[in-house]
């Protein structure tokens, strides 16, 4: 496959995410007008304080006018309109005149979830008990997810009610909303019934005005009054209009799906990343290999794994083949079928943020305004239906929880593999870079057991636990919130594994480079025939010393790989056993004489040249240079590597003398010592602040080519 579809998911990404920088950087605006809204302006306007305006097209106002009309003529003949001047819901057989007070006795039995005084005072909750509302940018996203439905100008909503939505986010006045008690049926008419009594000035409705510490909550009508807006009064139907509808629940999940779609792209550097760290023969990369088995999803991600490969030296298969030699011969599942394991949930990413980015510019609302056949005259039409039920949501985040299952099944394997000395191809046990027995990442092997738990028991799909409710009036509800909130826990819980991905490959790649320096510098020193050459005490001429070092050098490589159940040093001692044998016989078959006292002075001598050298290199001597590292990486991984060594300062995990008590109770100073979880916390949250893929995202071409 060729051409930009070989990127489809990639692009797909880069666009979002460029859009969304361009937003921050104010180069673009968020204009609002129904059609247009995208899952970056979501991120701006939720996340960093962009702030949106309405379109100020003339035929957009006139739209929203005429359905109002049209509402208000339909009326005058005494017709029936659900929702208007009829109860709701499995009520809907009650009638009233009294419209706008049914209005309010909407959010009256809407307004109806758990909000508590420690939610109400987030300063004063000292025993940090868990909030009761939804995070503040899931509640900006909503507000800004209902103003473009409505001004679509099909729920007969006022130009001038989706302005005092918009009002809010210009004066940071963010409502609190309760996290649970939707169903995402008749839309999220709970979360935005708060969202509405706030734009309303309802005493009871808290608001949160500000931000971080300067934030305060306080009734919306006092923040109002302070903000200098006026309540907003509600039209015969713009409750109705307001709340229902799908816009929190898609709000949250493009806020989700965005973070989705980073890991997604972020699992195949980090796939990279774990062959390089194992050393891997990544010939299982190769075009050839996906061109047979052409699945989109599969193709891109093989590309996307070989462009991070690329001027990797610790890697085969790629620049260069592997055509003989021992041990495992082919890389584990984790790393050789990554594609295959990717490429699926690359498609279905695409998939789910299609269906999101419909919805984002959809009307919701329940009963609709038709008034494309009016010809300027007051009339139209209005249909009931059922564009409220968030099903094609829950299918997006169904989708998007199980991908994320997907992948953080691949970096858990990944991880344990790179930790564990029977599978990471000769690193020390739980990548101990001391000479002293040290437990160093055993911990981080433990922690992603337990987030790959939490995160299969997310997997589930959320569409398969509805409960009839309302009078059995809602018989099928799509979950839609729940689902939505699963996923964003199920992002989360990827990103504390990328994040352990990321510590635990910087520590491999570290200790893989350290091992092929030693080993280089090793071979060096079994070729010098002076006096300082670790086979100097054989008596050997030179031409002797160099067939002896081809013979022996395979074995010294494998058996120094091969003991790696504990320390450096203790691999030193193997190797002085491995190579007594085979000196013998070539000595032997050479018919070259050598005393047993001369090989007893031979094997001391090589020992201390192998002690000597090591000592020189693995801690507590000298640690190897970052830049040194950097240079023998692909272009992917040494993005990250750089990023947390570099920009993060998060250095190579040297055991116990790494560890800040041990150095407090030592009397040693303790700057600069931290925990490892303090270390994995900084990459973490450079993930999620999204300093780390600002820099991963920066690096990538403007145009991606098939031929990577």
């Amino acid at each position: 496959m060729t051409g930009p579809k070989a990127f489809a998911h990639t692009s797909a990404t880069l666009q979002i995410w460029r859009r969304l920088r361009d937003l921050r950087d104010k180069k673009k605006a968020i204009v609002l007008d129904g059609n247009s809204l995208d899952i970056a302006s979501i991120v701006a306007v939720a996340r960093h304080g962009v702030k949106p305006t309405i379109s100020s097209d003339d035929a957009l106002a006139k739209c929203l006018d005429l359905s109002v009309e049209a509402l208000e003529a339909y009326l005058s003949k005494d017709w029936i309109v659900y929702g208007v001047n009829t109860g709701f819901g499995g009520s809907a057989d009650t009638r009233t005149d009294q419209l706008v007070d049914l209005q309010i006795h909407l959010l009256q039995h809407t307004q109806s979830a758990i909000i508590t005084s420690a939610d109400k005072d987030p300063a004063g909750n000292s025993e940090r008990e868990p909030s009761h509302v939804m995070p503040p940018e899931w509640v900006r996203g909503a507000i800004m997810a209902r103003a473009n439905q409505n001004l679509r100008g099909q729920s007969a909503v006022r130009m001038s009610v989706l302005q005092s939505l918009v009002d809010l986010l210009h004066h940071d006045i963010t409502p609190l909303v309760p996290l649970r008690g939707t169903i995402s049926a008749s839309g999220d008419l709970m979360p935005m019934s708060y969202i509405a009594g706030a734009v309303t000035g309802n005493p009871d409705v808290f608001v949160q005005v500000g931000r971080g510490r300067e934030a305060k909550v306080m009734p919306s009508s006092e923040a109002l009054r302070q903000s200098g807006l006026a309540p907003s009064g509600l039209g015969q139907k713009e409750a109705l209009g307001l709340i229902n509808g799908t816009a929190p629940s898609v709000a949250v999940a493009s806020l989700v799906l965005y973070d989705a779609q980073q890991l997604a792209f972020l699992s195949q550097m980090l796939t990279a990343f774990a062959a390089e760290s194992i050393g891997g023969n990544a010939e299982w990369a190769q075009p050839f290999i996906h061109a047979a088995r052409p699945h989109q999803g599969q193709i891109e991600a093989a590309s996307n794994i070989r462009r991070f490969l690329r001027g990797s030296k610790f890697v085969v298969g790629l620049e260069s083949r592997r055509r003989k030699g021992d041990g495992l011969w082919q890389d584990r599942y984790s790393t050789r079928t990554a594609p295959q394991w990717i490429g699926p949930y690359l498609e279905d990413l695409l998939l789910a943020q299609r269906q999101l980015e419909v919805e984002l510019n959809s009307t919701s609302d329940n009963p609709l305004v038709d008034v494309s056949a009016r010809d300027g005259a007051p009339g139209g039409d209005i249909y009931s239906g059922g564009n409220f039920q968030a099903a094609v949501v829950t299918s997006a985040m169904d989708k998007t929880r199980l991908a994320l299952q997907m992948i953080g099944r691949m970096l858990y394997c990944q991880v344990t593999e790179m930790i564990g000395p029977s599978t990471n191809n000769g690193l020390e046990a739980n990548l101990n870079a001391s000479n002293r027995e040290n437990f160093t990442m055993k911990g981080i092997d433990v922690n992603m057991s337990a987030y790959m738990s939490e995160l299969a028991a997310l997997a589930h799909p959320v569409s398969a636990h509805v409960v009839s409710a309302e009078m059995h009036n809602q018989g099928i509800n799509s979950l839609a919130m729940i689902s939505a909130r699963r996923t964003m826990e199920a992002a989360d819980l990827v990103a504390h594994m990328c994040a352990c991905h990321i510590y635990v490959s910087c520590q491999a790649v570290d200790m893989r480079a350290n091992h092929v320096r030693f080993l280089k510098a090793l071979h060096e020193a079994l070729g010098d025939v002076t006096k300082h050459g670790a086979l100097h005490d054989l008596g050997l001429k030179s031409a002797d010393v160099g067939r002896l070092v081809e013979k022996l050098f395979p074995i010294i490589e494998s058996t120094w790989y091969h003991w790696n159940a504990n320390t450096w040093k203790e691999r030193i001692s193997h190797v002085v056993e491995a190579v007594v044998s085979p000196v013998t016989a070539f000595l032997a078959a050479e018919e070259l004489e050598c005393s047993i006292s001369q090989l007893a002075s031979f094997r001391k001598h090589f020992a201390d040249a192998m002690s000597t050298l090591a000592g020189s290199m693995f801690y507590p001597g000298p640690v190897i240079p970052t830049s040194v590292v950097a240079t023998q990486l692909g272009d992917g991984s040494a993005q990250l590597y750089t990023w947390v060594r570099s920009t993060l300062d998060v250095p190579l995990h040297c055991g116990i003398d790494d560890d800040p008590l041990y150095n407090a109770q030592k009397g040693l100073p303790t700057e600069d010592k931290k925990t490892i979880g303090s270390w994995v916390s900084a990459v973490y949250e450079s993930l999620r602040t999204g300093g780390l893929m600002d820099a991963v995202m920066e690096a990538q071409p403007p145009s991606l080519r098939s031929s990577a």
